[in-house]
């Protein structure tokens, strides 16, 4: 819930200064958002596309049209008022709506709402490796699969092996299938995760706010499931985080799996170490290594069954991107340049808006600790690896960061103002919103 707390006069400086930031952040962000919605797209190369500029971090709202731009800023203005003008009864709402979210019914009919909204405003677009899927997976009868992508492409593969069968579909409706499917599972987890904090509204509406979830309405890709994997990975190191009692070993399983659907979950891997190191603190030095054993093990059994089925381990380090296909780096890695810097900026505030929050938090404690190293895997992905499509159109590679991103800028907060975050859930949610909107149409 929203939290409203009264400050005393020892803490009155510090929540000062995090609510001017916050505030500074929310302006920000709804100044870039409006401003990019009523003005022209800035082009790349003489490009007039509104996915193709240099803005496309803050200018979603530029494809639904200036009076839905004037509409959203206003709706964030308006709902931010309403919780500074009426603070008592938006935080018995809340704290209903958290105690309604706390029942197992409630969370099984939202995750069923949250699968019929992403299976209607499911994506319509495809990037060049979707486009690509159906030729592989005819001419692969026994299943498809990469070195990077090996569990969740040849889960893929069969699975429209079968509905191909059954009721002729193609590749794009079987993964916006499996996508939107996912999104309900990912919509329970992210519930958990929220309880798990003092304002889950808070909680599930960055989450929700942030571009990385169209990898849930239908997206023709493989990081679907590898999301769904590491959303289950952080809520699993939440409750260890909380719970004394808590065992370390099936989270190392998890990660491993997530490995094996897509090899870029690596970068989560920091993370399982700092949980290593508090399972030994907590006298539990062998859960500790049955967790840090668990990850390659999977991954090596994996590998195993998959060179047994026409994928051989020997071409491991000239087909895998992870070793840039036999050590082309200049292919792979970013190259640098202002140009670069800022679009990757955006890309990153298109999946996770929330970054924007990051001054006005104050880190301390294990949950900052575990999510700061999970963000700074994911982040060095984000400023190391080149997306081979271009960054726009292959946003979903990096898709992986956003969650901890968030993760980390809730875990920060401290005695946050209800009205500036309540106006910043919405500019960010119809950013999002505005954007799948675009890919639906």
């Amino acid at each position: 819930m929203l939290v409203l707390p009264t400050p005393t006069a020892t803490d009155a400086p510090p929540r000062r200064r995090t609510a001017l930031l916050a505030a500074a952040g929310v302006c920000l962000l709804g100044g870039l958002y409006l401003w990019r919605g009523l003005a022209v797209p800035h082009p790349v190369a003489g490009q007039s596309e509104a996915g193709l500029t240099t803005w496309f971090g803050v200018d979603r709202w530029a494809f639904v049209g200036r009076g839905w731009a004037i509409t959203f800023a206003s709706l964030a203005a308006a709902a931010g008022l309403a919780v500074w003008r009426w603070p008592e009864r938006v935080h018995t709402v809340a704290a209903d709506v958290a105690v309604a979210l706390g029942r197992r019914t409630t969370r099984l009919v939202v995750a069923v709402v949250g699968v019929a909204l992403f299976w209607m405003l499911s994506d319509h677009t495809e990037n060049l490796d979707g486009s690509l899927l159906q030729g592989k997976f005819e001419a692969s009868p026994g299943g498809f699969a990469t070195h990077d992508e090996m569990l969740e492409l040849f889960l893929h593969s069969r699975l429209w092996a079968g509905l191909h069968a059954l009721w002729g579909w193609d590749v794009a409706q079987t993964y916006r299938l499996v996508s939107c499917l996912a999104g309900g599972a990912a919509v329970l987890i992210a519930l958990r995760i929220a309880r798990r904090f003092d304002q889950p509204l808070l909680v599930l509406g960055l989450l929700a706010g942030g571009g990385w979830v169209m990898v849930f309405f239908g997206d023709v890709e493989n990081y679907t499931l590898t999301a769904v994997v590491a959303l289950g990975y952080l809520a699993g190191a939440l409750r260890f985080l909380d719970d004394e009692d808590a065992s370390l070993w099936p989270l190392g399983l998890l990660l491993g799996l997530g490995v094996l659907c897509h090899l870029e979950t690596l970068v989560l891997g920091p993370s399982l170490l700092v949980l290593v190191v508090l399972a030994v603190r907590r006298g539990r030095k062998l859960d500790g290594i049955l967790a840090l054993a668990a990850v390659p093990a999977v991954l090596g059994l994996g590998l195993w069954w998959f060179d047994r089925h026409g994928l051989p381990i020997a071409q491991l380090t000239s087909g895998s991107q992870i070793s840039a296909q036999g050590g082309d780096w200049s292919r792979f890695l970013f190259p640098v340049g202002a140009t670069g810097w800022w679009l990757q900026l955006q890309m990153l505030l298109l999946l996770a808006p929330a970054v924007l929050l990051l001054p006005a938090c104050r880190f301390a404690g294990r949950r900052c600790l575990f999510f700061g190293v999970a963000s700074a895997g994911a982040l060095l992905m984000v400023v190391v690896w080149r997306a081979q499509l271009g960054v726009f159109d292959d946003w979903n590679l990096y898709a992986i960061a956003a969650p901890p991103l968030i993760l980390l800028v809730v875990s920060g907060l401290r005695r946050v103002s209800a009205p500036w975050m309540t106006a910043f859930v919405v500019l960010a949610g119809t950013q999002a919103l505005a954007w799948v909107l675009e890919n639906h149409a």
